[in-house]
């Protein structure tokens, strides 16, 4: 994965289409009460405190591009969430091991299970899907 940028917004960010076949999502937010930006250069006072959104990810805008065929489907959505966190690759070698070994991978497949019901919980969220 890529290094990570921070953004701060006013308003909450979801997911919206990048282009064909890939969206931009923003899984990581951060709700900051009294968020006081900083004064700007020139300016006589620093803006008015108000309840930011912060987010993290791989754009500088912090979000991520992830390939989602259907911005409209639960599955589609969840799994560029996924994406986010885990390449198919390391997914597949997860549950492989896990398998295999599944007292030595206990505490790694929770770790991803906890994140996958995240990402079904959000994408459901950002689709308006009663849970």
């Amino acid at each position: 994965m890529s290094e990570l940028h921070k953004a701060v917004y006013r308003e909450q960010r979801t997911i919206m289409k990048y282009d064909e076949g890939r969206v931009m999502l923003y899984p990581n937010e951060t709700v900051i009460e009294n968020y006081q930006p900083e004064k700007q250069e020139g300016a006589e006072n620093a803006p008015a405190p108000f309840k930011a959104y912060q987010y993290e990810g791989e754009e500088n805008d912090g979000g991520y591009i992830r390939e989602c065929p259907d911005i409209t489907n639960l599955h589609d959505v969840a799994n560029a969430i996924m994406r986010t966190k885990y390449e198919l690759s390391e997914e597949l070698a997860l549950q492989r091991h896990y398998q295999t070994s599944p007292e030595e991978y206990a505490e790694k497949w929770k770790e991803y299970c906890t994140f996958a019901d995240a990402a079904a919980d959000k994408a459901r969220q950002w689709l308006g899907i009663k849970g």
